[in-house]
């Protein structure tokens, strides 16, 4: 008999809280609060990469990446390329990062959110000529500080499933 353990059946959780983040993109949200909601796929594509650096792949990043880029019809491939970038950064970052206390985390995170939005913003400037993009500043802003409780939820799920190191 073939003994599974119970960890291997649970390595669907971070799949599943990706797919959450997708549905939190595409739920429509009133004009006024838009620009302020957080990137929530990318928080827990980092999440997914800091906790398991090991476990998480940049095809991953690239495929979910490109599941936004059919959803939001926009530029093709650059979803794809800023969480593909996304991933390798909070990676190659993750054991400093994972020793800072929760407040400097948020700090790199928002740093790590604004680099994306600077490629949003240098590839929106090259194909239309305008900059569009900048004004999502404040999702930046509110990504770091919203990192907190990304963090123990994604945290907790990670620790129930055990998913751990």
């Amino acid at each position: 008999m073939i003994s599974v353990s119970s960890a291997q059946h649970r390595s669907w959780i971070p799949f599943a809280t990706v797919f959450v983040a997708l549905v939190l993109l595409v739920i429509p949200a009133p004009e006024l609060i838009r620009g302020f909601l957080p990137d929530w796929v990318s928080l827990v594509l980092i999440y997914w990469a800091l906790a398991l650096p090991d476990r998480m792949r940049l095809p991953l990043a690239w495929g979910v990446g490109l599941v936004i880029d059919l959803v939001v019809l926009g530029i093709p491939g650059v979803h794809a390329l800023s969480k593909t970038l996304l991933v390798y950064l909070a990676k190659h970052l993750s054991l400093r990062v994972r020793a800072y206390p929760l407040w400097q985390q948020s700090v790199v995170i928002a740093l790590l959110l604004g680099i994306e939005l600077i490629l949003f913003v240098i590839v929106d400037f090259a194909v239309t000529g305008n900059m569009d993009e900048v004004h999502r500043w404040t999702a930046v802003i509110v990504g770091g500080l919203v990192w907190p409780l990304v963090y123990f939820a994604l945290r907790r799920s990670r620790h129930l499933a055990n998913l751990g190191r």
